[in-house]
């Protein structure tokens, strides 16, 4: 049974990074076939999961009062800057690098934790933010007389995401993962609406395929977090962490096929650094090494 559990739980959040991944890629479909921007995307995904949310607790009598409130706000903030900064940075950079660069957030988590929660840090975390940041250095390449946007966005993505994952941490210990959820999704809405709010003018002019692109980032970002949020019920963080960091490859796949994004052997280098640097962070070395050792 705790072997189903475990393969459930793996199952759930690799369905997950397919979810984030392709999410990234319908909106990366409809800033390229459209003049919307980025941030359409992002508050589609908002707008779409607290419709559901609301749906569905009402439906099954939840409560919509949360318990404590000060954590879910700075989840529900952050997580929205988090995806905002993350639409905006695929509208001008690779889906490849957008995700590869977002998705460095764990390290951020334990760089942050002793500074807002006094956590204990440990040593070697140091050195697996040096490969990270020399990973990132790799895929953006950036020549510091002209930055690219999208690169720069998807990483503060990253930041913002690591005090958004920090902040779900403690309000899980006061409220429930559907209370929780549904609140992310209707504050980070208005976190993203002032900035969607110009687009509003075009989606009426903009093609059924545009539409439905729009439609389909909300719904599969949206599951991607029902994934996510159900998936490490079953497994730890490291393997959590891990089976998560695969949105790596799979969105480097997608941007390839889909977009023809560029993957030469320095992008390739600085996902593995990140994926490998990732599964240390998490611990996954350190225990599959203690595992042999007994």
């Amino acid at each position: 049974m705790e072997k189903n559990s475990m393969n459930k739980g793996i199952f759930l959040i690799f369905l997950s990074a397919v979810s984030f991944a392709a999410s990234s890629s319908f909106g990366k479909l409809v800033t390229q076939n459209s003049e919307l921007t980025g941030a359409m995307s992002a508050f589609a995904r908002f707008t779409v999961g607290a419709t559901i949310m609301f749906i569905y607790m009402k439906a099954k009598n939840m409560s919509l009062k949360p318990n404590k409130f000060k954590h879910i706000f700075l989840r529900s903030v952050f997580n929205g800057l988090s995806i905002l900064f993350f639409s905006i940075g695929f509208q001008y950079t690779t889906i490849t690098n957008a995700n590869m660069l977002q998705m460095t957030y764990p390290i951020f988590v334990l760089i942050l934790a002793p500074l807002i929660y006094k956590e204990k840090i440990k040593k070697s975390s140091y050195f697996y933010l040096a490969i990270i940041m020399f990973g990132c250095y790799l895929i953006a390449y950036p020549r510091f007389d002209n930055i690219n946007i999208g690169d720069a966005c998807a990483f503060l993505s990253s930041i913002a995401g690591a005090i958004s994952v920090l902040s779900l941490k403690e309000a899980r210990k006061t409220d429930g993962t559907c209370t929780i959820i549904f609140y992310v999704m209707i504050l980070a809405m208005f976190v993203n609406l002032p900035f969607a709010i110009p687009d509003f003018s075009k989606v009426g002019g903009a093609s059924l395929f545009v539409k439905i692109n729009i439609l389909l980032a909300g719904i599969s970002g949206f599951l991607g977090q029902i994934f996510i949020t159900e998936g490490y019920k079953y497994v730890d963080n490291a393997t959590g962490a891990l089976v998560s960091a695969s949105r790596i490859f799979i969105a480097a796949i997608m941007g390839v096929i889909i977009f023809a994004d560029p993957l030469n052997l320095r992008i390739v280098v600085g996902g593995i650094l990140i994926f490998g640097a990732l599964a240390g962070t998490s611990g996954y070395f350190h225990k599959k090494f203690k595992l042999k050792s007994e």
